[in-house]
């Protein structure tokens, strides 16, 4: 049996979760928008780490509890089309799914469940919140607010090999090149990265085409 890890945001959902959870602030300008659009894309193209990165946007933006967990809803009823019958398919073949994200556990953890990946295999962001829901930081303790490798070597999961990952950006190709997974496909549905898909093993451009490859890589 082999495991398979996703990324989440632009793969099991068609958009960047946190982005779109701070360009609903009330009292953001279209500019401010645009910056952390901007940002969002140079973390995942590789120009900038993913802790500056994400700081970097909450420093002009922060989410609150409530508009995350509205967000998770939302998400959860349009995931991305076929995601849903594909991580069935690979469960009933005995294969481990998993999410690895830098998206916030709020919104990984729900949306995840409702396709059917379990809780302790769901893995992102750790915030810190008030009790009025506004947002009092980052988990000191997560490493995945350096990175996805940082938040795997502390964590330190056994995948059932062959380990496969899955995702659109330079910080899921990392977990490759850190020997995490043995296999990279660059999901492309959503967004092509032309570094990521340079340097994959393969591509997939929708979820039919992904199931086509994790069959022979799990046969």
């Amino acid at each position: 049996m082999g495991s398979v890890i996703f990324d989440f945001d632009s793969t099991l959902v068609p958009v960047e979760s946190l982005e779109e959870v701070l360009g609903r602030a009330a009292t953001l300008a279209p500019a401010q928008t645009e910056e952390i659009e901007r940002i969002t894309n140079a973390g995942m193209d590789g120009s900038l780490s993913f802790e500056n990165s994400l700081r970097q946007r909450f420093a002009i933006a922060q989410p609150t509890l409530p508009a995350v967990r509205l967000l998770a809803h939302e998400l959860g009823l349009a995931a991305t089309p076929g995601a849903a019958e594909l991580i069935r398919r690979l469960t009933d073949q005995g294969h481990e799914v998993w999410i690895v994200s830098g998206g916030l556990r709020e919104i990984l953890e729900p949306v995840g469940q409702v396709l059917g990946i379990p809780r302790h295999r769901i893995h992102g962001v750790t915030c810190q919140w008030a009790e009025d829901g506004s947002l009092v930081g980052l988990d000191p303790a997560c490493g995945f607010v350096v990175s996805k490798v940082e938040g795997l070597t502390r964590l330190g999961p056994a995948f059932d090999g062959p380990s496969i990952g899955v995702g659109d950006g330079a910080t899921d190709l990392a977990l490759r090149e850190a020997g995490f997974v043995e296999h990279f496909v660059a999901y492309t549905e959503f967004v092509a990265r032309e570094g990521v898909v340079a340097g994959a093993d393969h591509v997939a451009e929708n979820m039919a085409s992904l199931g086509a490859v994790l069959a022979k890589l799990l046969s």
